[in-house]
């Protein structure tokens, strides 16, 4: 990420490569850091629109934290993951509101897993990329006309779109940062549900 000013930018470029300096538990804790981040706005979908399954997506996040912690692997990891990716909402299904913030969330624990399963930063950086758009998505809905004059800017500075990127530096500081890797990880779970809580606010209320 990017500071110009006050303003944080998304650049996914730096920040593959930051992450690609790290092992692979330190890129899978970040990456399970951004889908903890958007879990509330998948219970907003499940609750709003009758559709998903917040309890699957919920045991593919939780496979990626015990990894991270050390744990042995649990079987059928790649079935996690495919049961996660076929989470993510088709437009084909009755669409709503939600349902966009409902295809970040799953596709971030999808990518989480494969940031595991195949030891790829790209995949972390995919994970961290839901969590952006999806504010940036709820930024959108708040300024309506994005062919205005400085519409660009003004999204970027949409509170939520700041509390978004604001949380994934503060995911990639903590997670590299030596220590005691469970501390690290219960330490970076916990940030990543408050912050899901602190965003989701920010989504449903705008």
């Amino acid at each position: 990420m990017a500071k110009i000013g006050r303003v944080i930018r998304y650049d996914e470029v730096q920040l593959v490569q930051a992450l690609s300096a790290e092992t692979k538990a330190v890129r899978a804790a970040f990456a399970a850091a951004s889908a903890e981040r958007l879990q509330p706005l998948y219970e907003w979908f499940h609750e709003a629109c009758g559709q998903g399954d917040p309890a699957t997506l919920r045991a593919g996040l939780d496979a990626v934290w015990e990894l991270v912690r050390g744990l042995p692997a649990p079987d059928g990891l790649p079935q996690l993951q495919q049961a996660a990716e076929s989470l993510v909402p088709d437009e084909d299904d009755d669409w709503a509101e939600q349902s966009a913030y409902a295809q970040n969330a799953a596709a971030a624990v999808t990518y989480a897993l494969g940031s595991w399963i195949d030891d790829d930063p790209q995949q972390a950086g995919w994970a961290a990329r839901q969590l952006y758009e999806a504010a940036d998505y709820a930024a959108q809905q708040e300024i309506g006309d994005l062919n205005s004059p400085g519409a660009e800017a003004a999204l970027l500075a949409r509170p939520v779109v700041q509390e978004a990127l604001e949380g994934i530096q503060e995911d990639l500081r903590a997670v590299s940062r030596p220590g005691d890797p469970l501390q690290i990880a219960q330490e970076v779970r916990d940030a990543g549900r408050a912050g899901g809580a602190q965003l989701a606010g920010l989504v449903i209320g705008a």
